[in-house]
């Protein structure tokens, strides 16, 4: 469930060809926007990932634009220098992460 701090991010044309290439229910209808609530800080990624990282079944990089990098750092008050937000289907079944 979304609280204080979440973070609404409208998605460019590319990031929604992402998404409907990753996420099963949006082939047919494209997503505008991605809400974010507060996710472990490990599910950030920074520009460079660890070699030996484990790809986890299901789960993707939603690369993110220099805007949007810029208000989830304001929002979240995270320091880390973030890139794209790794999306499993963990955290969008718990709706932590919510396309609408």
């Amino acid at each position: 469930m979304l609280k204080e701090n979440a973070v609404t991010l409208y998605l460019t044309g590319w990031q929604k060809r992402m998404v409907m290439d990753c996420v099963k229910s949006a082939t047919r209808t494209p997503f505008n926007k991605i809400t974010i609530g507060k996710i472990p800080k490990k599910e950030w990624v920074m520009y460079r990932q660890p070699v030996l990282e484990a790809v986890r079944k299901g789960a993707w990089n939603l690369y993110l634009t220099d805007e949007q990098i810029n208000q989830v750092v304001e929002v979240m008050g995270i320091k880390a220098n973030i890139t794209a937000l790794n999306i499993s289907p963990d955290m969008l079944e718990s709706k932590v992460i919510i396309f609408s």
